[in-house]
């Protein structure tokens, strides 16, 4: 009968997306052997990483100062740069005016866009009073936001179209120019990151369709998709990397080991549903502005630098309040926006993807014994990527 496979590692990291890869990235960059395993059978299959905040303020006690300090551009690239093993470029709108900007750039590498945010609402309805007070808030934090109505307002909204304008009731709108915050290319840095720890790890050593059999003093028991079980011997600690795709799998090693830190979890993160629509426009997008209207956060989309004028395809962002995504809300609320905020006559869906992701209130890693085992549990390894690399980043240096 044949035996498993036996191999040894210092480090391994289970989990989905960026974050495993982050974390190899810098533990190997010290000199340690790590060995990553992915339950899915691509590496990004669960896409759980945003280019940007989507800048939610459900509680009047978010700090709105760290919160916006902590998406300004500079920041985001302080906090992608050190994981990445190549070149991150920057763009900003006085770009397009001076060509020599461009010279000595990387084409192919991730950019870091800087795009002001706009906070639109209809006049009259309630959360006119919210955006006031976001306004004074933007204010006193010395943002200099600028305060827009009408068609003033409207005109920097991104897919914006003066067509039949005297029918789309824009008097009625209201807002404000905020600061400029940054947006990554997520695909490209994301590609980027993970053929560069396949070769520096080797093939052998990054593995999907990974599916953890059981843990021990001795080490970890797993299967790929075909083949017989393997165990790995692990010297130093397992690291379990929390994306919606590895709820289910986490809860049972919670309960089996630790069920209280499981309320722990329920206390330390929401739940909240997105439906990702990427749309495509006859006109060319503006490029420099992301916009917020009620539940909806617009920009226009694409990878690298944007062409003259913007690129044509629109990225719209829905949050569902309710528990069922893609219902008739959904082609309500964006139809609305296409014909009556924007003006369109017509538009086209490339695609729609419904999105979980988690807002985390606490954030510390989870540390507990696995049978004689280390292993560490690394909450908020979703959401805005430039988050989650700071996240991995202070994980790293706790187990290290």
């Amino acid at each position: 009968m044949n035996q498993p496979t036996k191999r040894r590692t210092d480090y391994l990291l289970i989990g989905t997306g960026v974050a495993p890869l982050m974390a190899a990235q810098s533990l190997s960059a010290k000199g340690h052997a790590v060995t990553i395993l992915n339950p899915d059978s691509d590496f990004f299959l669960e896409n759980s990483e945003l280019p940007l905040d989507l800048m939610n303020f459900e509680s009047p006690t978010t700090d709105i100062s760290k919160r916006f300090n902590n998406n300004l551009p500079e920041q985001v690239y302080r906090d992608l740069i050190p994981v990445f093993p190549g070149a991150l470029e920057m763009w900003k709108e006085e770009d397009d005016e001076v060509e020599d900007a461009k010279q000595f750039k990387v084409e192919a590498a991730p950019w870091i866009r800087y795009r002001h945010r706009m906070w639109v609402v209809p006049a009259g309805s309630p959360g006119v009073d919210r955006l006031e007070s976001l306004y004074l808030r933007a204010l006193d934090l010395g943002w200099k936001p600028k305060w827009l109505e009408g068609v003033s307002l409207a005109k920097r909204f991104p897919g914006f179209s003066a067509r039949n304008l005297e029918d789309r009731n824009i008097d009625r709108w209201v807002g404000f120019m905020g600061p400029r915050f940054g947006d990554i290319d997520v695909s490209r840095y994301r590609s980027g990151l993970f053929e560069f720890v396949r070769e520096k790890l080797g093939r052998d050593n990054i593995l999907t369709s990974a599916h953890v059999l059981d843990i021990d003093s001795k080490g970890v028991r797993f299967q790929l998709s075909s083949g017989l079980p393997i165990n790995i011997e692990v010297s130093r600690a397992v690291s379990f990397f929390w994306t919606p795709t590895m709820e289910r799998f986490l809860r049972g090693q919670l309960e089996k080991y630790q069920p209280r830190m499981l309320d722990n979890f329920e206390a330390s993160v929401n739940r909240q549903l997105w439906e990702e629509w990427n749309v495509l426009s006859r006109d060319p997008v503006n490029p420099y502005v992301v916009a917020q209207i009620e539940g909806l956060r617009v920009w226009s989309h694409g990878e690298g630098i944007p062409p003259v004028g913007g690129w044509n395809g629109i990225k719209i962002m829905r949050r569902e309040q309710g528990a069922k995504l893609l219902a008739q809300d959904s082609i309500q609320d964006v139809s609305r926006l296409a014909f009556q905020v924007l003006g369109w006559d017509r538009f086209t869906v490339r695609s729609v993807t419904p999105r979980t992701f988690y807002r985390w209130i606490t954030t510390a890693p989870l540390e507990y014994d696995s049978d004689g085992l280390r292993t560490f549990i690394i909450r908020a390894c979703d959401g805005p990527l430039h988050w989650i690399a700071g996240k991995i980043r202070r994980a790293v240096d706790l187990w290290s």
